[in-house]
């Protein structure tokens, strides 16, 4: 039995040892808390979605209305960058990523627990549909957007300033469609070019992203 049972104990140690990057925890980031109600940096905010509200088009809310998911085929598959081909072969590895940015981003979510913009002042005209999370900082969006950017810039990398863009693009419309607050976007975007640079030091999420590399076609 003994014989048996070290082994078994070995490869459950080595395993251990190494956490995957997909366990790679929200305490590992920190993110500034949203302007308080009633202060300077609030009203800037409302101020700020106001005159976007004003000044956008409807061409912007049909793209932000085809954006309701913050998943990569939502915010890439119709950007027009990549391929068909290009789109499946990295789809499984940035929904996997993503799934981890949305655990983190909950977490931020949750601790701040910041309403939307329309939630309390009702100048805020969404041209999208609500969102169904009531809780507004950071903009996952904003933070899924810059996340696949950075990715797809280094299996990209002659389209990694049209990607950057379009990544810049996707939280950009979450304030114009009157979802999110300008500094919800701004801290969904620092938290997505963080995780990036994060996961990019991680052995195993750089191996996966080289085989991805490897099969492109």
């Amino acid at each position: 039995m003994t014989k048996t049972v070290l082994p078994l104990l070995a490869l459950f140690l080595s395993v251990g040892a190494t956490a995957s990057w997909q366990d790679v925890p929200a305490k590992d980031f920190t993110m500034a808390p949203p302007p308080a109600a009633g202060t300077p940096e609030a009203a800037a905010d409302y101020d700020s979605l106001l005159k976007l509200q004003a000044a956008r088009k409807p061409d912007q809310c049909a793209i932000a209305g085809g954006q309701l998911a913050p998943d990569f085929s939502t915010l890439f598959g119709a950007s027009g960058l990549l391929s068909k081909d290009e789109t499946a072969a990295v789809k499984p590895f940035l929904d996997s990523a993503l799934k981890l940015l949305n655990k983190i981003s909950t977490v931020f979510k949750k601790s701040y627990g910041r309403p939307r913009p329309y939630d309390v002042d009702a100048r805020v005209k969404p041209c999208i549909d609500k969102p169904g999370g009531a809780t507004s900082y950071p903009s996952t969006h904003a933070a899924a957007g810059v996340f696949d950017a950075c990715v797809l810039g280094r299996l990209f990398p002659a389209r990694a300033d049209k990607l950057a863009a379009q990544g810049q693009l996707v939280g950009d419309l979450r304030a114009i469609a009157g979802v999110h607050h300008p500094s919800d976007v701004a801290a969904g975007q620092l938290l997505g070019k963080q995780l990036c640079a994060r996961l990019l030091t991680e052995t195993d999420f750089a191996a996966e992203l080289d085989q991805v590399k490897q099969s492109l076609p």
